[in-house]
């Protein structure tokens, strides 16, 4: 059945070329940027579902949450919207390779390359849940991975199409259940809320896959894989492949653990297991990923440079028509004058020339405009984000240090408990010996001596409780101010986001007019020249200037109606 949007232009700029892929809240498309001439990928809401307001809610809601990430290992949102038949769409780069499902389709991966494909994985995860961002439904279809600079499996984390702001809990009905049954973590399963926690429990699934090639557990069906993951006891990696560093068994089961608390304390957590594991292995293997694919090279200035030859293709491809009509005039008409309406047309087809050439330049100046709208807004949310990303990983390694002195606090205090036990006991039998001997005896001696080092032993317990107590209250204090820092640079992110948002929406508008005033010039431009040919048709002094005329038509850009 052939897909009614293929051909379509989007939003007066993209025009849809082919399929790509469908998923569960849309399809993909390659598209091209009309304006800058460049290749897009263009995610479509499902046509059915443009009614259900939550899903179209949570589609465009993907588009800002993953834009205001701006990590390397994430893709790039660049534009969205919703066109004015309701379709909601999102503009992304364009990816040239394979998931990560397609990997693992071919047998159990080598450590080193999964770990390097988790490494990035989960420093893109860390830096979206910096920002509040759970992913929702991390699966191997969903980990892309591309040629870049030369290196193999560079990961782009796509489809945040279940993600959402962790702070508002609108968008969802209570007890439903979101994401892939097959990676899904227990709280999920049990229609809770996702947490940061739940995007590591999928990341265990993941690599126990990647590892064994085979996932954890089996299931004829959706409701299968949800009880399982909800009660089943996961198997260990190491009972489908003998061979695994006992270090990776322990990691997988630490985020296969039902209970989140029991899973790593956050990604920052997880992440610095990881590169402390990569750092044992031996160095990323030259693994054959064969039917991997380069990814085209950055595209910066290239883009403008072939809207601008382009464009003046075209304008100069209609100064020649003008021109050519012009000298069939003088051809068919004695004193180089031809009928009104043919000067007319010949006159509009200059003036017209003219417009679309000041038109095209003033486009040209607005798409300029909006890519450095673009190149601003990314830089800023990366130079935060990072300073965000610095900031959460230096809370988690705190939020440890409380934790490992919460520990300890506790083992010093009963050791405390029990030395102030003994010592009341000691001062008993003390009292005791007082009581029926007039004079110091042996047992009373040791019983002096057993009392003495009790009571040392409590003081110093008591010493290093306080101590450990004044170094929890320092890092709390630490986790504290760390999160004010966290909360007000979300809060400029979110400030300059939005302003950036609005100046891209302006400046939007300002392109969509032009581009329909420019397609209604070239329309014009066309009945002019379909009316001069016409007109001189059949005239066999003008047969030479017509062969003039399809050679230009056929080496000439022409920017179609739509």
């Amino acid at each position: 059945m052939k897909d009614r949007l293929l051909g379509r232009v989007i939003a007066d700029r993209y025009r849809l070329e082919s399929r790509l892929g469908v998923g569960g809240m849309g399809a993909v498309y390659r598209a091209r940027h009309l304006l800058i001439d460049r290749a897009v990928a263009i995610k479509i809401l499902q046509p059915e579902r443009r009614g259900e307001e939550h899903f179209r809610a949570w589609f465009l809601r993907e588009a800002r949450a993953a834009n205001r990430i701006n990590h390397a290992n994430i893709v790039d949102i660049t534009d969205f919207g919703e066109t004015e038949d309701g379709l909601a769409y999102l503009v992304m780069e364009l990816l040239v390779g394979e998931s990560l499902s397609t990997l693992i389709a071919r047998g159990p991966m080598p450590l080193d390359v999964t770990l390097d494909i988790m490494e990035q994985t989960t420093a893109a995860l860390a830096r979206a849940h910096d920002l509040g961002v759970v992913h929702r439904d991390l699966k191997p279809d969903n980990i892309y991975l591309i040629n870049r600079a030369g290196r193999k499996n560079y990961v782009k984390v796509i489809d945040f199409g279940l993600a959402r702001l962790s702070q508002d809990g609108r968008l969802a009905a209570k007890g439903a259940v979101f994401g892939t049954p097959e990676y899904m973590s227990p709280e999920q399963a049990r229609g809770e809320d996702a947490t940061p926690a739940s995007d590591l429990y999928s990341i265990g699934v993941i690599m126990f896959e990647m590892l064994t090639g085979r996932l954890p557990f089996n299931a004829k069906d959706r409701d299968g894989f949800i009880e399982s993951h909800k009660h089943a006891k996961p198997p260990r990696a190491d009972m489908f492949n003998k061979d695994l560093d006992p270090n990776i068994v322990e990691i997988i089961a630490t985020l296969l653990s039902k209970p989140p608390e029991e899973r790593f304390r956050d990604s920052h957590h997880f992440l610095e297991v990881l590169k402390t594991l990569q750092r044992r292995v031996a160095p990323v293997s030259p693994w054959d990923i064969r039917q991997q694919s380069a990814t085209p090279p950055p595209q910066s200035a290239q883009p403008l440079a072939s809207m601008i030859a382009s464009t003046l293709n075209e304008v100069a491809a209609w100064a020649l028509r003008a021109t050519i009509f012009g000298r069939m005039v003088s051809t068919a008409y004695s004193g180089g004058a031809g009928p009104a309406p043919v000067m007319e047309a010949i006159e509009s087809l200059w003036r017209l020339t003219a417009a679309s050439a000041r038109l095209d330049g003033e486009l040209q100046a607005d798409a300029k405009r909006n890519e450095e709208l673009l190149r601003r807004g990314r830089d800023f949310s990366a130079q935060v984000g990072r300073r965000i990303e610095d900031l959460s990983r230096e809370q988690s390694r705190i939020k440890r240090e409380v934790a490992t002195a919460k520990v300890d606090l506790e083992r010093l205090s009963a050791d405390y408990h029990r030395a102030d036990k003994e010592l009341q006991n000691a001062r008993k039998i003390i009292a005791t010996i007082d009581k029926n001997r007039d004079e110091m005896t042996e047992e009373l001696r040791q019983a002096y001596e057993r009392a003495g080092a009790t009571a040392a032993r409590r003081q110093a317990r008591s010493e290093a409780v306080s101590k450990v107590q004044a170094k929890i209250t320092k890092w709390k204090e630490d986790i504290a101010r760390i999160e004010t820092q966290v909360v007000e640079y979300r809060s400029q992110l979110e400030r300059h986001s939005s302003a950036i948002d609005d100046d891209l929406g302006s400046s939007r508008k300002r392109l969509d007019a032009k581009v329909q005033e420019r397609e209604a010039y070239n329309h014009r431009l066309e009945q002019a020249a379909q009316f001069l040919s016409e007109h001189f048709r059949g005239r066999p002094e003008c047969l030479a200037l017509f062969k003039e005329l399809e050679e230009l038509d056929r080496t000439s850009v022409v920017i179609e109606p739509r």
